[in-house]
């Protein structure tokens, strides 16, 4: 059996003010840094005191997923290894806003995706679909990654973590937003035979 432990970045400024951000950088609030401390007993009480080591970290690029783990990984001498594929949506022009902003001073493209959903690309950016697939195909070479037996956080982003999901338990993006992902809780999935089961949601 594979472990994947799947845990989205803790809460940023970006979040507190629920603006987009999924290529810039954002900065873990003051509630997020208690999270990570939370986080860290969680992990702690979960798996290590239970005799279940980690083996291996995954992270997006973002400094916010590495800054969420890295705690973590340095005091359990674990390097952790930077994935471009668990990046979240690209939202292009609208990175920096909120759906308020962009409903008022963009008021067709607001229209556009409200309409085209999955298929609405952001301006310069990426749509749902793009996303969905970059992150497949990052999941699909930690699963390669990881040995038999091994135990693996993967700290990314909300849209890529519903987007893992997505994939592994239904091999569609469709069921996207019939996951949600709270900011610095765990997820986990466990592999056997090939097979994908979600045993925990948001611990």
């Amino acid at each position: 059996m594979k472990r994947l432990i799947l845990i989205r970045h803790a809460t940023t400024i970006s979040n507190e003010k629920k603006v987009l951000s999924g290529r810039i950088e954002a900065k873990i609030s003051e509630k997020g840094l208690l999270e990570i401390d939370s986080l860290n007993k969680k992990l702690d009480e979960l798996f290590l005191k239970k005799g279940i080591s980690i083996d291996k970290i995954y992270t997006s690029n973002s400094k916010r997923t590495e800054d969420t783990i890295k705690e973590f990984a340095c005091k359990n001498n674990i390097q952790i290894k930077k994935i471009e594929g668990l990046s979240e949506i690209d939202f292009g022009d609208f990175e920096g806003k909120d759906f308020e902003y962009i409903k008022k001073e963009y008021p067709i493209e607001y229209k556009k995706l409200c309409e085209e959903g999955f298929e609405y690309k952001y301006p310069n950016g990426e749509n749902a679909i793009d996303a969905y697939e970059k992150n497949k195909k990052a999941i699909d070479f930690i699963v390669d990654d990881i040995i038999e037996n091994q135990t693996a956080i993967i700290c990314a982003h909300g849209g890529s973590i519903r987007n893992i999901l997505s994939y592994l338990i239904n091999k569609t993006y469709k069921n996207h937003w019939n996951f949600k992902i709270s900011n610095a809780k765990i997820t986990i999935v466990e592999i056997d035979f090939g097979f994908p089961v979600l045993t925990k949601l948001n611990l």
